[in-house]
């Protein structure tokens, strides 16, 4: 898939969600089997609407070149792990997180089978990741070069 194509793909999506937003709450209360998200509609709505707002800042785009492996960079590894920050979760503006103790936060759908083709799933991907949430869990690491001498330079 191309820029062009990821670019029309990923526009596509954000119009469609921006449709039907209203329809989510009810949507996501009986999908995720959480009838808090019906309950509390307004609520539910207005942080849906934030949620949509920073998923238009990149985060779909990066979905779907993940998806389709169109931006790829793999001579470097990603360490670390997650140290519950939220800032992955859209800067904490992520529709499902839920505030714990601490100041650390959790997904409410985390153990759903739908979270698993999420964007949460594939996080972190590149240094983009890293660097865009200001993650302070994982750090990019170069992998080691091993230098191979040529015919010429072995001694035998």
């Amino acid at each position: 898939m191309n820029e062009t194509q990821v670019k029309f793909l990923s526009h596509f999506i954000l119009l469609t969600a921006a449709r039907i937003i209203w329809l989510m709450p009810l949507v996501m209360g009986i999908v995720f089997l959480k009838p808090k998200f019906v309950i509390n509609y307004k609520e539910s709505l207005r942080k849906l609407r934030i949620h949509h707002n920073a998923l238009s800042q990149g985060p779909v785009k990066r979905y779907i070149e993940s998806l389709y492996k169109t931006r790829l960079n793999q001579s470097n590894q990603i360490t670390g792990s997650c140290t519950q920050c939220g800032n992955c979760c859209l800067n904490q503006q992520c529709f499902f997180l839920e505030p714990m103790a601490d100041g650390k936060f959790h997904c409410g759908v985390y153990n759903s089978l739908f979270r698993k083709f999420s964007n949460c799933g594939a996080f972190p991907i590149s240094n983009e990741d890293i660097q865009r949430y200001e993650c302070p869990g994982y750090e990019l690491q170069a992998y080691p070069v091993i230098k191979i001498k040529s015919v010429n330079q072995i001694k035998v």
